[in-house]
């Protein structure tokens, strides 16, 4: 199974409300049409976070994050070329500027729980610190890190993303971004009451501190999911 994670911008002079509307009510249940999309989630910002121990992520303002999920990269390369996938990616072409888009492979480490989705997500792209070896970095990341993750109160699910490659378009100029990246952490909380109390305790903050250990620069923005088709378990 892999996940495609797509940073989308706006077309200039395009409002954030046409932008919002056209995304989620009219290209979003396009998704039907395309064959093979086992899964779909649309991300809305919620506000962007930094730290203090780590470097900012230079980064474009974006206006969405779209998940979609297709069993390996074969899948996802037929529905780009179907019919159904190239209206879908037409149509998005009129309300998108610039788009950045990295194919992944999930890591649960804390699974999401069954029933509805935690209602506030926050997601992470990672660039490793300039001293570490893209192995050091991925031990250091999926096995350290990732075990101190169930240990941290109000958590309530934590899935780690490593990249498998980055693709573009030719349609549509990419979004500015420093690359490359080592991968995407995403955590979820029941609300922001709950993200706060999680980001005060000494478990997350012991947690963060082994972070900046191997992170060399991060970006870290909060969400709000909005599932078109729930991913596959």
């Amino acid at each position: 199974m892999i996940k495609s994670i797509s940073f989308l911008a706006r077309k200039p002079g395009l409002s954030a409300e046409d932008f919002q509307r056209h995304w989620r009510e009219v290209h979003a249940p396009m998704w039907r049409d395309v064959p093979g999309v086992r899964g779909y989630v649309l991300n809305i910002p919620i506000e962007s976070h930094g730290r203090s121990d780590v470097a900012a992520l230079p980064m474009g303002d974006f206006d969405g994050i779209a998940q979609v999920w297709f069993d390996d990269l074969q899948a996802r390369a037929a529905a780009g070329a179907s019919a159904e996938g190239k209206r879908w990616h037409g149509d998005g072409a009129t309300i998108i500027g610039s788009i950045r888009t990295f194919v992944t492979e999930e890591q649960v480490v804390v699974p999401l729980p069954e029933g509805p989705r935690p209602g506030v997500k926050a997601l992470t792209a990672i660039r490793r610190r300039p001293d570490h070896t893209p192995e050091q970095f991925q031990q250091a990341w999926r096995v350290g890190h990732a075990r101190m993750a169930p240990g941290v109160p109000n958590l309530r699910a934590f899935i780690l993303s490593g990249i498998v490659e980055e693709q573009f378009r030719a349609d549509l100029p990419p979004l500015e971004m420093k690359t490359p990246l080592d991968g995407f952490a995403e955590s979820w909380c029941d609300d922001m009451d709950a993200r706060r109390a999680l980001v005060a305790s000494p478990e997350a903050q012991e947690w963060f501190a082994d972070g900046a250990t191997f992170l060399g620069e991060v970006k870290t923005v909060l969400l709000r999911e909005e599932v078109m088709c729930p991913p596959p378990r």
